[in-house]
This record gives structure tokens, C-alpha cells and sequence, in this order.
């Protein structure tokens, strides 16, 4: 009776959990079609472990989304911003293919077996304080309006 009432101590307590779930961020584009070939490959790897949380960022229209992206590809070591990209456990890759696809699976597989917090943990107090392709596109349209207003009124 006394080892039930341990095991089940044991288990209120979380000292025998199940595998934590391991979280993916998934970074992409409405405009790129390398970011749907892998929305369809992060598809499949969420079905075939149940425990995958992928958590998706749309960064064309959401500039918060960019700056989060920006932020933890600087955290990470990434050189450049573009999409689709993937954070999870100790990666962080851009791109599509094989390559990449094994790179993503291979460090889901050792987050599930070894667990790694999520990628979010890298990030400092605020995020970089850059412009999204969109911010930049309408201060350029703005600043075209401006010349042409103010110069067509001379």
C-alpha cells in the first residue's frame, strides 16, 4: 500500500512526466512559395510526433512577426532574415530541402528524447528594432507621394 501511495506522490508531483512537448517556430511569407513546400513538410513531421508544438509566424503583413524573426536569428547566429525559417531546440535554418528537412527532424528527435526549452528563451528583454520588407515599402511609397505632391505643386 505504502509504494502505491509513492508512485502516485510521484506522479501528482511530475517527478514521472511524459515527454514535454518540444515547440518549433515556423517563420514564413503569404508571398513565398518555398515557405508552402515547408508548411507541407512541418505538416507531416507534426503527425508523425504527436508531441511537436509548431507555432507559425506570418511575417509579410504582422511587422511584430519580422522583429521576432529578426531577433531570434540574431540570438541564433543567423547572417540573414528570410523565409521560411525554422528555431528549434539548438537550430535555426532557412531555406528548403532535404538537407534542411533532415536537419529540422534530427534536432525534433534529440529535443524529444533530451528536451530543450523553447526557442523563445533566447530572446532578450525587447526585440530588435528593425523594419519589416512592408514597413520599408510604404515609408517608400509615402516618400514618392511626398516628392511627387511637392514637386508637382512648384
Amino acid at each position: 500500500m505504502r509504494t502505491v501511495g509513492m508512485v502516485v506522490a510521484l506522479i501528482l508531483s511530475g517527478a514521472v512526466a511524459a515527454a514535454a512537448p518540444v515547440e518549433l517556430h515556423y517563420f514564413w511569407s503569404a508571398t513565398c512559395p518555398d515557405c508552402q513546400v515547408m508548411k507541407a513538410f512541418l505538416a507531416e513531421l507534426a503527425q508523425e510526433y504527436p508531441d511537436l508544438a509548431i507555432v507559425a509566424h506570418e511575417v509579410t503583413f504582422t511587422p511584430d512577426n519580422w522583429r521576432l524573426m529578426a531577433t531570434l536569428a540574431q540570438a541564433y547566429g543567423l547572417e540573414k532574415e528570410t523565409t521560411p525559417t525554422v528555431f528549434v531546440g539548438d537550430l535555426a535554418v532557412a531555406g528548403i530541402g532535404r538537407a534542411v528537412e533532415l536537419q529540422i527532424r534530427e534536432e525534433v528527435e534529440r529535443c524529444l528524447g533530451a528536451g530543450c526549452p523553447s526557442p523563445l528563451a533566447r530572446l532578450p528583454q525587447k526585440l530588435r528594432p528593425v523594419l519589416s520588407p512592408l514597413e520599408i515599402a510604404v515609408l517608400l511609397a509615402v516618400g514618392v507621394l511626398l516628392i511627387l505632391v511637392v514637386g508637382g505643386g512648384g
